[in-house]
């Protein structure tokens, strides 16, 4: 058996995926990565977590070991940061559905 191709349908393959090749690189490159925003929030987390430490440090909330009680930090860090982590997560899953649709669109 023979299985030999004709030139023409190689090179009409190579031009296809050389063209879907450059259309991918391109999405990538218009895509922003989340390494900016993640930043921002991370130093925005910490300015918070300072903020309010300095405010509740200021009711004098000692420990018989004098230092103050993290119970109240905490909880308002996690009051803070759930919301936060979970609108991240719903923009990151909204962001790639939306991605899978434009690619299968592309197809």
């Amino acid at each position: 058996m023979n299985f030999t191709a004709r030139a023409s349908i190689v090179n009409r393959t190579h031009r296809v995926v050389r063209e879907q090749a450059l259309v991918m690189q391109e999405q990538k490159q218009r895509s922003r990565s989340l390494w900016v925003p993640l930043g921002i929030f991370s130093v925005l987390l910490v300015g918070l977590c300072y903020a309010v430490w300095a405010v509740l440090e200021g009711y004098d909330d000692l420990a018989p070991n004098g230092l103050p009680d993290a119970s109240d930090q905490m909880f308002l860090l996690l009051l803070w940061s759930l919301p936060v982590t979970a609108v991240l997560f719903g923009l990151v899953w909204f962001q790639r559905g939306r991605n899978r649709a434009n690619s299968e669109v592309t197809r």
